[in-house]
């Protein structure tokens, strides 16, 4: 068995060819710049999360201090 009993099947393939059911490049690039978004929106969510914590603690702190002065 040498590669002259096997058929050739595959001829040629174009460059940036795109394969059946494969996706382009555009698909991709789509796909990428929606993850992106989606990571920068979930991160914004938890910095006003922890701003608001940390501004609840601020106003609980402000409160006490109002407590003494007024004694």
């Amino acid at each position: 068995m040498g590669w002259s009993t096997i058929p050739k099947v595959i001829t040629g393939v174009k460059a940036l060819s795109k394969i059946k059911g494969g996706k382009s490049i555009s698909d991709w690039k789509n796909k990428a710049s929606l993850s992106k978004l989606k990571t920068a929106g979930d991160a914004a969510v938890q910095r006003i999360k922890e701003t608001a914590k940390s501004l609840n603690k601020l106003n609980e702190t402000l409160k006490k201090q109002k407590k003494i002065l007024d004694k």
